[in-house]
C-alpha cells in the first residue's frame, strides 16, 4: 500500500510543478492571484516569487500526507536510491523528442515568409491575417502599464487601446497594442509623440505585429473592468514584439528540454548506482 502511495505523491509533486507552469504561461490560477496580489499593493510583480509561493501551496498536501502517513524514511530512501533508470530513460526521451519537435516547428514558422496586412480601423476592416499594421486612434488617456521584476529589472510594457476614429466612451474597446517603447515616431516623420496618459490620443500606423485573440493580461483586463471600460470579448491584442507568435513553441522546447537533460541525467547516474551494487 505504501508503495502505491509513494508513486501517487511522486506523481501528484509533477503534476503540481507542470501545472505551476502552465498557470505561468496561460497566466491563470493561484500564479495570476499571486501576481494580481502584488500589482494591486506594489504596481508589479517579482516572477521567482510568484512561482514559488503557488507551488508551496499546492505541495502542501502532499507534505502533509508524507507526515502522516510516515514516510518520510521511505521517499528519502527512494531518492537516494535514485529511481529506476528505465523509467527515467523513457522520460527523459519523451521530453527531449517533445522539445526537439517543439524547437523545429518554431523554427520553421519563424523562417516562413509572411505578408503584413495593413488595415483601417476607421474604414470597418477586418483582418484576414495574424500579421498586421493598425492605423488607428491611440487612446492614450486609457494606457495601462504593466510591470514585471525578474532579479533587479523591472520589464514595463504598455498596453494602449486602438479605436475607431468615430470611437465613443461606452462602446466596448476590442484592439490593444502591447509595446514597451516609451514614445512614437510616425512612420511618415514628424515629431515624436509621447506614449503617456497625459497625452491627447491621437491617430497611430502600428509597427508590425501579430494579432493574439484572448492576449490581454488578466491585470490590464481587471483595471479596465474596476474602471467602468467596457472590452470586447475576446478583447485582441497587437504584440509588437518579435517572434511573438512562435514564442511559445520555443518556450515549451526549452522547458522540455532542461526535463528531458535532467532526466537522463537521473538515469545515468541510477544506472551507475546500481552497477556499484551489483559489483
Amino acid at each position: 500500500m505504501k508503495s502505491v502511495l509513494k508513486w501517487v505523491i511522486w506523481l501528484y509533486i509533477a503534476a503540481a510543478c507542470a501545472y505551476i507552469f502552465y498557470e505561468w504561461y496561460s497566466y491563470t490560477g493561484l500564479y495570476r492571484l499571486a501576481a494580481e496580489w502584488q500589482l494591486e499593493h506594489y504596481g508589479s510583480y517579482q516572477l521567482k516569487l510568484t512561482l514559488i509561493v503557488p507551488l508551496v501551496v499546492l505541495l502542501a498536501p502532499a507534505a502533509v500526507l508524507v507526515s502522516l502517513t510516515g514516510m518520510q524514511d521511505q521517499l528519502r530512501s527512494a531518492t537516494q536510491g535514485g529511481g529506476s533508470p528505465a523509467l527515467f530513460a523513457v522520460l527523459g526521451a519523451l521530453a527531449v523528442a517533445v522539445a526537439a519537435g517543439a524547437g523545429w516547428y518554431g523554427y520553421v514558422k519563424s523562417m516562413e515568409t509572411v505578408d503584413v496586412e495593413s488595415f483601417d480601423l476607421s474604414k470597418g476592416d477586418t483582418p484576414r491575417s495574424t500579421h498586421v499594421t493598425i492605423t488607428g486612434i491611440a487612446r492614450t488617456e486609457y494606457i495601462v502599464e504593466f510591470g514585471r521584476k525578474s532579479s533587479d529589472t523591472t520589464m514595463l510594457d504598455r498596453y494602449i487601446p486602438l479605436t475607431p476614429a468615430n470611437w465613443r466612451p461606452g462602446e466596448p474597446l476590442v484592439y490593444f497594442m502591447k509595446t514597451n517603447a516609451t514614445a512614437y515616431m510616425p512612420p511618415g516623420g514628424g515629431g515624436m509623440v509621447m506614449l503617456s496618459p497625459r497625452t491627447p490620443a491621437f491617430q497611430i500606423t502600428t509597427q508590425s505585429g501579430v494579432l493574439i485573440r484572448d492576449g490581454l493580461p488578466g491585470p490590464v483586463g481587471e483595471h479596465y473592468h474596476k474602471n467602468k471600460l467596457a472590452l470586447a470579448s475576446p478583447p485582441i491584442l497587437l504584440d509588437l514584439a518579435y517572434g511573438a507568435d512562435v514564442k511559445p513553441f520555443f518556450v515549451t522546447a526549452g522547458v522540455s528540454g532542461v526535463l528531458g537533460f535532467l532526466m537522463l541525467f537521473a538515469a545515468g547516474a541510477a544506472a551507475l548506482r546500481q552497477r556499484r551494487q551489483e559489483i
